[in-house]
């Protein structure tokens, strides 16, 4: 495992490389994340947790549930979870890959990469020389061209002044010397953080969970007709339709099941032990609730923790009902934050040894996307913002639109991201 800090050029390239199975392409980010959170805790210490530690686990665990090959511990364990008897096993797993289809991993690993992309660029620069900035995937701009239909689907608008807050959080804890001072400034970076990443990830989400009720529901009788009458139809569209714009019988079936996937199958890993989100969340050993609950101090913490939750410990900390709701995942994620902040352990190498070895060979992978140009930089309307337009070298995969082997190419900004300017 290499001791050097991670740069953005190693978040750019690992971002941008297009030729690894979705599965492989999260372990790596896990590792990346885990070297982020590494690299922080260099500035603010390990008495409290910073977000990429977290991230770290969850990257982890998509990177789990991404692998459907026929050894998958995701099938496996999902199969064991709906108590599917051994001798349809395989049945079992042919139904899901047809329910899940490609817009399972596409949707998960767009999300996961492009999140990536936001969120590590923000921290690797955060003590550099050079203007703090973070790199956006920006199909919204106007200095873009026209994006592909998933593209615009998948990533939902997010406010950015989550990321200022996160960036001035974590430079205050930095020069904090009280613990305890440091420790509620890192906790508000890390609500911050995650009420920025979760609403990036909202309509992946939904697309995720919500599709196998749209494939029985809207498109497979639509696929058979295709098939009989030659026409093709916007299958894509049907999935990626809000959820309040389905037909009332989509809409309950939606309910149903990420309501029993909620409380009955999804767990976040951590590396104590999976906490099930449908049940409330509770104190791992040697964490003292009423400390870790006690009453912020920091204004600009209390009030973005109360965005989410409330100071009612017992209501905050409930179990989900449906983790597709952005509300209840992000008053169930702060709940964890707050009671989970100072457990050492989630610094810790979520892979073997050598595996870890192999993942960071495999990040060195790929080439750097070159700034060619800066826009915008006295545009009165944008007076604070100047903007990189990124291409990638011509040895790379010309085919920059396959939903496969999607390429941010035409749609990275590097936004400056200056704490003071609020």
């Amino acid at each position: 495992m290499s001791d050097s800090r991670m740069t953005a050029d190693d978040v750019l390239r690992i971002a941008a490389y297009k030729d690894r199975s979705p599965a492989l392409e999260a372990m790596v980010i896990a590792y990346s994340y885990h070297r982020v959170a590494a690299d922080l805790a260099g500035h603010l210490g390990k008495d409290a947790n910073n977000w990429y530690c977290y991230a770290t686990w969850t990257s982890k665990a998509v990177g789990e549930s991404l692998d459907l090959t026929p050894a998958s511990p995701f099938i496996e364990d999902f199969g064991r979870k709906l108590r599917v008897p051994r001798r349809f096993r395989r049945f079992f797993r042919a139904m899901l890959l047809t329910l899940l289809g490609p817009s399972y991993q596409l949707g998960l690993a767009l999300a996961n990469r492009a999140i990536f992309l936001e969120t590590a660029s923000l921290a690797v620069n955060l003590w550099n020389d050079t203007p703090d900035r973070f790199l956006k995937v920006s199909p919204e701009s106007d200095l873009t061209p026209t994006p592909p239909e998933f593209l615009t689907e998948l990533l939902e608008k997010a406010d950015a002044r989550y990321l200022k807050d996160a960036a001035q959080l974590l430079l205050e804890a930095k020069e904090a010397t009280d613990p305890a001072v440091r420790a509620e400034l890192m906790l508000g970076a890390n609500i911050a953080l995650s009420a920025y990443e979760q609403k990036r990830a909202q309509k992946a989400l939904e697309l995720v969970l919500y599709r196998p009720v749209r494939w029985l529901t809207r498109v497979s009788w639509r696929s058979l007709r295709s098939l009989i009458i030659r026409r093709p139809f916007p299958r894509f569209r049907l999935y990626a339709a809000r959820h309040e714009d389905q037909p009332w019988l989509t809409r309950k079936l939606e309910e149903l099941w990420a309501g029993l996937y909620t409380r009955h199958l999804f767990a976040v890993q951590t590396p104590l032990s999976d906490i099930k989100v449908g049940k409330p969340l509770t104190a791992p050993a040697g964490v003292d609730m009423a400390k870790v609950w006690a009453p912020i101090q920091h204004e600009k913490v209390r009030k973005l923790a109360e965005e989410f939750i409330t100071e009612d410990q017992e209501a905050s900390t409930a179990g989900v009902s449906n983790w597709v709701s952005y509300p209840d995942r992000m008053r169930f994620i702060v709940s964890y934050f707050r009671v989970y902040q100072h457990v050492r352990a989630l610094y810790d190498l979520p892979f073997d040894p050598k595996v870890a070895d192999g993942l960071a060979e495999e990040m060195r992978r790929g080439l750097v996307p070159e700034a060619v140009s800066e826009m915008f930089a006295n545009d009165p309307a944008l007076p604070t913002i100047r903007r990189k337009v990124y291409r990638y070298p011509t040895e790379t995969d010309p085919d920059a639109y396959e939903m496969a082997h999607f390429d941010f190419e035409p749609f990275l900004e590097a936004i400056p991201l200056d704490p003071a300017n609020k």
